[in-house]
């Protein structure tokens, strides 16, 4: 099927999508705070999807940065690898599968920065930009347009979905996870970028937010070059999880010193957060 409900199949060449995969997309509206309002949203469907056969479902991940994570020709700097990652596990017999939605993000790093950014948390004076962040926007987006959306059209386990992203994604994955904490069953958070963020102001965030209730949480970090500076807030926030009652089975870590700020280096690590976490 090349069109359903507003989605159109990608046929675009060259590409690097795994030739038994689908991807598919669709542009939506988006109220935010910048000039991107038309938004970009992928969907990859796996080799297993029937679409004859409704009564087979798939958990669904919701992802941020959507341009990197199937195809080389459409990244920044690379892809993710996510439909070489899933349809390797289905190959293996793990699973059979998760739907992917990719969220693409604004076009300039400075509204990527804010839209991603929780509003009133204040901003470390060493990281611009210090207007104030509107993840709320995005988030509500997200919860009230796209996945009503994607549950409607996609053969989906409706209540059962995990988010997840990279460096200002992974923070909004991470957000997500505290915000949305009853819609999500997990939340994948590589390299996090907390270090944008006072540490007083972000604590207090959190006090607000965490309960006993988070969905399962996956943190990695690496640490080499650029990654570096992720380290220390990442491992603090992990820390403070942990003080607060969640055990190394609801919230792990992974840190790895030999990796890089880079989508090669998050994708080794992607089916194997699925395979723990999941």
């Amino acid at each position: 099927m090349d069109y359903i409900n507003g989605y159109e199949r990608y046929f675009g060449e060259p590409n690097t999508i795994h030739p038994n995969a689908r991807v598919y997309y669709k542009y939506f509206h988006i109220d935010t705070n910048n000039s991107f309002t038309n938004r970009l949203i992928r969907v990859y469907i796996p080799s297993t999807y029937d679409f004859h056969n409704p009564d087979h479902r798939f958990k669904v991940i919701y992802m941020f940065d959507g341009k990197n994570l199937f195809d080389d020709y459409t990244s920044f700097v690379g892809e993710w690898g996510i439909d070489e990652s899933i349809e390797s596990m289905i190959e293996q017999r793990i699973n059979d599968g998760y739907i992917v939605v990719g969220i693409d993000a604004p076009e300039t790093d400075i509204d990527r920065s804010l839209e991603m950014s929780p509003t009133g948390i204040k901003r470390n004076k060493k990281y611009p930009p210090h207007g104030d962040g509107y993840a709320h926007k995005l988030g509500r987006f997200i919860m009230n347009v796209v996945k009503p959306d994607i549950d409607s059209t996609f053969y989906t386990i409706s209540d059962y979905s995990g988010v997840g992203g990279s460096s200002m994604g992974g923070l909004m994955a991470f957000y997500m996870a505290v915000e949305y904490k009853y819609d999500f069953k997990f939340c994948l958070s590589f390299s996090p970028a907390f270090f944008l963020f006072r540490w007083d102001n972000f604590k207090a965030y959190l006090d607000r937010k965490v309960d006993d209730s988070l969905p399962r949480i996956y943190f990695y970090i690496g640490g080499q070059g650029f990654e570096r500076i992720f380290v220390e807030t990442t491992l603090r926030v992990y820390n403070y999880l942990l003080d607060k009652g969640y055990s190394h089975e609801q919230i792990k870590l992974i840190y790895d010193s030999d990796k890089e700020h880079n989508e090669r280096d998050w994708r080794e690590y992607f089916s194997k957060m699925l395979l723990r976490i999941d």
